[in-house]
C-alpha cells in the first residue's frame, strides 16, 4: 500500500444525497412533476435565486449557489449535491445544517405533489417495464450511449436504488492512499447503512439489495472491461500511475471523445475506432472519430482533458476525482511521467491540481422516519444523513491509523467480506472475520479523527452496533410482525417509511 505524506489537509467537503420518492397515499414509486418549479418557489421565498434546467418541456433540476437540485437516473430518484463547504472548524456541522435544510425544503415541495421521500436505499416495490423505463428516464444523453453503444442493461436500476455519497477533499499526495482505504472498509459503510431488503414485492436475499446493480447493468456490456470497472481491484494501488493503469490501461474500452464539460449529457459524442484504453489513445496521434448521433466523422486530437473527462467511469465504491487548471500539463509531459517515471506522477501534477477529493459510494441511502425520530435519544436520527460524511472524513482525517487497519487483513479478505456485508450486513463473515467487528473498528479509528463536537455525528452508526439493527434488519422485523401477503405488508411497510424532517 502507498505510505502517508507528512501532512493531510481537507480544504472542503460535501455530499450527494439521492432520495427515492412514493406517492404519500399508495406508496408506489413517484416520478416528480412540478417538482422543481415547487422548489424554487420556496427556495426564492428566502432570496435565494436559481435557475430551473429544462429538457423538452419538462424540468429535472435546479441549480442554485452552493449546490444542485436534480434527479439521479430517473424522474422517480432526487438527488442533491450539496457543497464544497469550506473546511473550517465547524465544516462538518455547516454541512449537516445545509441537509437539513434542504431536506426540510425537498419535503415541502414534494407534499405540493402528494409525494414523499421514503426511509430506503431502494423503493422495495416497482415494476420495471420498457415502457416505464422510457417514461422516467432521466434526459441524459449519456444513457443512450450507456444502452445503444456499450449494451447496458441500464433498465435494471430504475427502482430508485439511492446512495449516501460523502465527498472529503484530500491532496494529491495521500489521494490514492485515501483510496485503497475507503475501497478496503466498504464492508464497513454497507453493513452500517443497509436498507434494501426488498424488490420488485419480494424479499431479496440481502439486506443492501441496491448494490447488485453494477453487475445487473455491466456484465452484458459488449466491451468486457466495463465488468471490470464495477469491482474493487485485485491489490491496492500503489500510487496514482498504478490507478490510471488499472482504469486506463489493457483490458479497458475507453468511453467517447466529447467537446463539452457536460460529460453526463453532450450534444454529441465521437467514437474512437475500435475503443482502445484510453492510455493508448492519449499516446497515439489524431484520428477520425464517428459521430454516435450524426454517424459523421471528424478529427480527434487527444488531449489531457480527455483524461479528465473520463474520471467517473469506474463504479467501486469509491472515486477519485481531480480537476487540472487551464495552464496545463502538456500530454506529452504528462505520458512520458507516467509511462517512464510513475512513482513521480503525483509531484508532477501537483502544481496543475484546480481540485482534487474522494467520492465514497458504498453507503445506502437512509433517512429519519416516525419510528427513529420517535425515540428517546434525539441524536440518532438527526446524525443519520450526517453520519456517512463524518465517518468519511473521520478516517480520512486520521489516516495513518485507517492505513494500519486496513493493512491488519488480507485485502482479499476485505472484498470478500463487502459480498457479506451486502447480504448479511453486521451478520457477515468470512474466513473468520466479523463485519460487525470492522464495523465497529471503522467507527472507532474515524471517531478519533473528529473533534469532540463532532463526535455526535456518530450516534446512528453506534446505535446499529449497539442494537444491531440496521435499516434493512429493523424492516424484515416490521414485516415478520405484520399479516397479509409480503406484498400487502412491504407496501404497508413504505407508508410508514415515509421520512419526517428533525
Amino acid at each position: 500500500m502507498t505510505h502517508m505524506s507528512d501532512s493531510v489537509i481537507f480544504p472542503s467537503i460535501g455530499v450527494e444525497l439521492e432520495m427515492p420518492t412514493a406517492h404519500v397515499q399508495t406508496g408506489q414509486t413517484h416520478p416528480v412533476g412540478p417538482f422543481f418549479r415547487n422548489l424554487q418557489q420556496i427556495r426564492e421565498l428566502r432570496g435565494q435565486k436559481g435557475e430551473l434546467l429544462e429538457y423538452n418541456g419538462r424540468d429535472y433540476g435546479l441549480e442554485f449557489e452552493g449546490g444542485l437540485h436534480s434527479i439521479d437516473n430517473g424522474f422517480n430518484n432526487l438527488e442533491s449535491s450539496l457543497g464544497p463547504v469550506p473546511q473550517e472548524a465547524d465544516g462538518l456541522n455547516q454541512l449537516h445544517s445545509l441537509i437539513n435544510l434542504e431536506l426540510k425544503d425537498i419535503y415541502a415541495a414534494l407534499d405540493r405533489e402528494k409525494a414523499m421521500v421514503i426511509n430506503f436505499s431502494e423503493h422495495p416495490d416497482v415494476q420495471i417495464s420498457r415502457e416505464f423505463y422510457t417514461s422516467v428516464r432521466a434526459p441524459r444523453s449519456i444513457y443512450k450511449y450507456q444502452v445503444g453503444y456499450r449494451g447496458w442493461n441500464h433498465m435494471s436500476g430504475f427502482d430508485a436504488k439511492a446512495q449516501n455519497s460523502p465527498s472529503t477533499e484530500i491532496d494529491l499526495d495521500n489521494a490514492v492512499l485515501g483510496l485503497n482505504c475507503l475501497i478496503g472498509l466498504a464492508p464497513a459503510f454497507i453493513a452500517l447503512y443497509a436498507n434494501s431488503p426488498f424488490e420488485e414485492g419480494r424479499l431479496t436475499g440481502f439486506k443492501e439489495n441496491r448494490l447488485r446493480i453494477w453487475a445487473r447493468q455491466m456484465n452484458c456490456s459488449r466491451l468486457p472491461g466495463d465488468r471490470k470497472l464495477h469491482q474493487a481491484p485485485d491489490k491496492p494501488f500503489r500510487n496514482l500511475a498504478d490507478y490510471l493503469r488499472w482504469m486506463f490501461g489493457p483490458g479497458t474500452s475507453m468511453w467517447f471523445v466529447s467537446q463539452a464539460d457536460h460529460v453526463k449529457n453532450p450534444m454529441d459524442m465521437y467514437l474512437i475506432p475500435n475503443d482502445p484504453p484510453l492510455l493508448n489513445f492519449l499516446r497515439s496521434g489524431p484520428c477520425q472519430g464517428r459521430s454516435f448521433f450524426q454517424n459523421t466523422e471528424k478529427k480527434i486530437v487527444p488531449h489531457i482533458r480527455h483524461l479528465v473527462y473520463h474520471q467517473f467511469t469506474q463504479y467501486t465504491d469509491c472515486r477519485l476525482r481531480y480537476g487540472l487548471n487551464d495552464n496545463g500539463p502538456e500530454l506529452g509531459e504528462f505520458m512520458n511521467v507516467l509511462d517512464n517515471n510513475p512513482d513521480k506522477l503525483e509531484e508532477f501534477l501537483k502544481p496543475f491540481i484546480n481540485f482534487c477529493y474522494l467520492e465514497g459510494r458504498a453507503a445506502g441511502a437512509n433517512y429519519p422516519d416516525a419510528y427513529l425520530t420517535g425515540l428517546d435519544r434525539t441524536e440518532i436520527s438527526r446524525s443519520l444523513v450526517v453520519s456517512p460524511g463524518a465517518l468519511q472524513y473521520g478516517l480520512l482525517k486520521n489516516l495513518h491509523q485507517t492505513a494500519m487497519l486496513v493493512e491488519k487483513y488480507p485485502w482479499a479478505d476485505l472484498l470478500s467480506l463487502r459480498n457479506e456485508a451486502a447480504q448479511n450486513a453486521l451478520e457477515g463473515e468470512y474466513n473468520g472475520m466479523k463485519v460487525k467487528d470492522l464495523c465497529r473498528q471503522v467507527v472507532e479509528t474515524a471517531a478519533q479523527g473528529l473533534d469532540p463536537d463532532q463526535q455526535w455525528m456518530l450516534d446512528y452508526p453506534l446505535w446499529v452496533l449497539q442494537t444491531e439493527k440496521t435499516g434493512a434488519d429493523r424492516a424484515l422485523d416490521r414485516i415478520d410482525s405484520m399479516t397479509g401477503s409480503i406484498r400487502e405488508r412491504i407496501r404497508k411497510l413504505i407508508l410508514e417509511r415515509r421520512t419526517v424532517p428533525i
